[in-house]
């Protein structure tokens, strides 16, 4: 793929154009509307519509941040950050990155993370995550990125009445 960055102050767009000539355009999802409700519940149709109204209201109202990729105005991609508060106010958590199965291995969640990485609040950190300690492709990703394991928190997750292990994951920048 070749990367050509567009520098939009209002939308922090970044393209990329790929050998299908298909544009993907990163930007920060920073509105609301029907358009982008229904997409997002797309991604996770088992969210209920009232609570994907809920979260996209909360990213507009700056108490989390939430990043996406498009390929011809449809989000494809999804990456969710909560902000630290208090004295944790430079520590920001990854609580969810999803990318459309017929996108998957494209290196779009690679790139959506670099991307939003660069539009966290200059006061950032640290950012953490939790991953499933089975899933390896997300391992892997995140470790190209520069995230290192600290710990295992064992029945983080409860999934279809299975308790699943995370790996505890962390980047300092």
């Amino acid at each position: 793929m070749v990367k050509k960055e567009k520098d939009l102050l209002d939308l922090q767009v970044e393209s990329n154009t790929s050998k299908q000539n298909q544009e993907i355009a990163y930007e920060q999802l920073n509105r609301t509307g029907l358009d982008i409700i229904d997409q997002i519940q797309k991604l996770f149709p088992q969210w209920k519509r009232s609570s994907v109204i809920k979260k996209v209201k909360d990213a507009q109202d700056g108490k989390e941040l939430r990043f996406v990729a498009k390929i011809n105005g449809e989000i494809i991609a999804h990456v969710k950050y909560e902000k630290g508060s208090v004295i944790h106010k430079h520590i920001v958590h990854v609580t969810s990155l999803i990318v459309s199965k017929k996108y998957r291995r494209k290196g779009i969640a690679n790139k959506l993370m670099n991307f939003s990485m660069k539009q966290l609040p200059k006061k950032t950190k640290i950012i953490t995550l939790a991953v499933d300690s089975k899933n390896r492709p997300a391992i892997n990703l995140y470790k190209k990125i520069g995230f290192e394991k600290y710990g295992l928190l064992k029945k983080a997750s409860l999934i279809k009445g299975k308790y699943i292990d995370n790996y505890m994951m962390q980047l300092h920048l």
